[in-house]
């Protein structure tokens, strides 16, 4: 039988993306939904913000104070119609790309988006593959790898290297990593120096990238894993059921809390990792989803003593630009 496909997008906070997107995405006509789930935006989206296609189904969760990813995806994925799924984040549309069955070099399609900007997080494939690896891992959250893992389980059930899209397949609003930080739960961090804020959001992606992967090696997720459970309610939003989100064990929770206070403040206050395990957790706190506060002390050392720090560091990485242009030159 011929693929039903459906396009699934989720978003939190990022409406002008999406917004722009949508649009786009209705113009591809090779789809038959589009599964919007608006993840708890601070402004709630409503369909007629939204482009005039009945292909567009907009579900709202409520509750969630930060974004996730994985569980967000895994709600769209459940409850999408098609037997084809075509995972699009909020600042993505399909773009000089063919019918999902021309796609299919056999009885199977699957193909992951190829080239820069965030087009490596995109996919299409069957249904049956997704079910048959479990979506994505839930124990996974903040920012990095949980492509990755998708990848490795689906590895292990079809021939390697997975299929690409093309780079010109899929079309992408570009933006800063700060960007996707600061929207991503309704923080626009506008206090903050660009600089500081910039460095700030990178070095959360960094812990929460480098966690990910020791939760998924420790805890890797199949199809026989239970994924958070949510109840719809009277006014026909949904809502997580409590008790069902999927957490690690004790011990692996305790070492992923370890890794991220130890990875966040290193990467950004340039103090050596073994510095930061020394010293008490009160002055470099752990941090939750949306990462440790930063205080008063904290922007006085990263404007003071990590610049000095730098200062010989980025001396030598001046260096050696000149060296090389001058080698060209030559």
């Amino acid at each position: 039988m011929p693929r039903s496909t459906s396009i699934v997008t989720a978003c939190m906070n990022r409406q002008a993306h999406l917004l722009e997107s949508a649009e786009r995405v209705a113009a591809w006509p090779h789809h038959q939904e589009h599964l919007i789930v608006d993840w708890s935006s601070a402004i709630p989206l409503r369909r007629s913000d939204l482009p005039a296609d009945p292909r567009i189904r907009l579900l709202r969760v409520n509750g969630e104070g930060h974004w996730n990813l994985c569980r967000a995806y895994n709600f769209a994925l459940a409850r999408a119609r098609g037997s084809c799924l075509f995972k699009l984040d909020a600042d993505c549309w399909p773009e000089q790309l063919d019918h999902p069955e021309a796609l299919a070099t056999g009885a199977t399609l699957c193909r992951f988006g190829s080239g820069p900007h965030g087009r490596l997080g995109q996919w299409i494939m069957d249904r049956t593959l997704i079910e048959r690896v479990g979506g994505f891992n839930e124990l996974l959250w903040g920012y990095g790898f949980d492509d990755k893992d998708l990848k490795a389980r689906l590895g292990c059930l079809l021939p390697l290297p997975l299929e690409e899209l093309p780079e010109a397949a899929i079309g992408i609003i570009q933006h800063s990593i700060h960007y996707r930080a600061a929207h991503r739960d309704g923080r626009e961090s506008q206090r903050e120096t660009p600089g500081l804020e910039l460095r700030r959001s990178q070095a959360l992606k960094s812990a929460t990238s480098l966690a990910n992967r020791v939760v998924a090696a420790h805890c890797p997720w199949h199809a026989g894993a239970t994924p958070s459970r949510y109840s719809q309610t009277s006014a026909g939003d949904w809502l997580a059921e409590a008790g069902s989100l999927p957490q690690p064990p004790a011990a692996v929770a305790k070492e992923l809390n370890r890794l991220r206070r130890v990875v966040f403040w290193s990467r950004f206050l340039a103090i050596p990792e073994i510095c930061v395990e020394r010293l008490p957790e009160k002055l470099l706190p752990a941090g939750a989803h949306q990462g440790p506060a930063i205080t008063w002390w904290h922007r006085g050392y990263w404007h003071t003593i990590r610049r000095l720090i730098e200062l010989p560091v980025n001396a030598l990485a001046g260096l050696r630009g000149s060296l090389q242009t001058t080698r060209r030159m030559r």
